[in-house]
């Protein structure tokens, strides 16, 4: 799918206005960080985000939308790429399942560690 620099950036600038007007906690304040860099990056770049940061964009635009559950795709491809890379990053995996989903450490531990059997065995 083609993007526009134009649009890429109006929707990006609304995402940040989005993340903004929530109460302001420490999972907020790295989004909203984490959504300005980006924002800075694709303006001073001329280029549209990655894939990954598409999907991390949508996440967080359905995170402050409360709508993003825990069967959502683009958060498990994100999830995966944390357990499979070269050192993977078991701890990464579980906070980024905790930054989109509201749940526990325990439960976010046990639906990471499901998630990497799954890897392991190939279903």
């Amino acid at each position: 799918m083609a993007y526009s620099h134009d649009n890429v950036i109006d929707k990006l600038l609304k995402l940040n206005e989005r993340i903004a007007v929530e109460q302001f906690g420490e999972v907020q304040e790295k989004d909203l960080i984490w959504c300005q860099r980006l924002i800075s990056d694709v303006k001073d770049s001329g280029l549209v985000p990655s894939k990954e940061e598409f999907a991390m964009a949508n996440l967080m635009w359905k995170k402050y939308n409360n709508s993003v559950e825990p069967t959502n795709e683009n958060m498990w491809e994100l999830i995966d790429a944390l357990l499979t890379q070269e050192n993977p990053s078991k701890i990464g995996a579980i906070k980024m399942y905790r930054r989109f989903v509201n749940s526990t450490l325990r439960e976010a531990k046990e639906m990471v560690d499901a998630r990497e059997i799954k890897i392991k065995r190939n279903w």
